[in-house]
């Protein structure tokens, strides 16, 4: 009887046909330490940012570091970070419809590149350890920052970008250790301990800035 916990809470159980209920429910309570873990360990990783207006003078995080929003009027439309503001310029600057598309492409094109340059860099020490790391899947997750399948996909959310580049590395770090240690045993927080000594601290301060 296989028990798989899924991102998003839900529980699959896959057993024999002829199995009873009884026994499928029975195996569920004896698990269900387990099952609560990781449940608890998923709702770490899911994004919790507060809901955004996108109006003139509101703050946005990139790289850890808050951000200003300066509205311009425009024939173009445009996304710049210029000291300690992000620029938005177009036509329609004071709808926040249209200011909240051009910020969330903005945030998706630079996660994209940033995550993915971290991810070969972090990668690299796992080849040393003997792993294959699979290229990354660079995409937007509600609620989750990273994700790793038994098939061996690593999925990363682009909107990590707003977490310092030590809390990136972390989520990375943290889904490559699934390519040895597939689940959140002993052994798998003894080489995240080996790798990352302050893990734990650059865990807190992503629960903290991102929550």
């Amino acid at each position: 009887m296989a028990i798989t916990v899924f991102p998003d809470g839900a529980i699959r159980v896959i057993a024999p046909e002829a199995t009873p209920q009884a026994e499928v429910e029975r195996r569920l309570r004896k698990r269900a330490r387990w099952l609560i873990r990781q449940m608890l360990h998923f709702e770490q990783f899911r994004p919790r940012a507060p809901a955004r207006r996108y109006v003139g003078g509101e703050t946005h995080l990139y790289l850890g570091r808050q951000y200003r929003l300066k509205l311009h009027k425009s024939a173009l439309e445009e996304v710049k970070l210029k000291g300690a503001f992000l620029h938005v310029a177009s036509p329609g600057h004071r709808e926040p419809s249209v200011v909240k598309r051009l910020v969330s492409n903005w945030y998706c094109e630079k996660g994209r590149t940033r995550i993915a340059d971290r991810f070969t860099i972090i990668a690299a020490r796992f080849v040393k350890l003997g792993c294959r790391p699979p290229l990354p899947i660079i995409r937007s997750m509600p609620r989750r920052w990273g994700s790793w399948s038994p098939r061996g996909r690593i999925s990363l959310n682009p909107d990590l970008i707003r977490a310092p580049t030590a809390c990136i590395d972390y989520v990375i770090t943290h889904e490559l250790i699934h390519l040895i240690h597939p689940h959140h045993g002993p052994a798998f927080y003894e080489l995240l301990e080996t790798l990352m000594p302050d893990w734990r601290s650059r865990k807190l301060r992503l629960e903290r800035i991102l929550s």
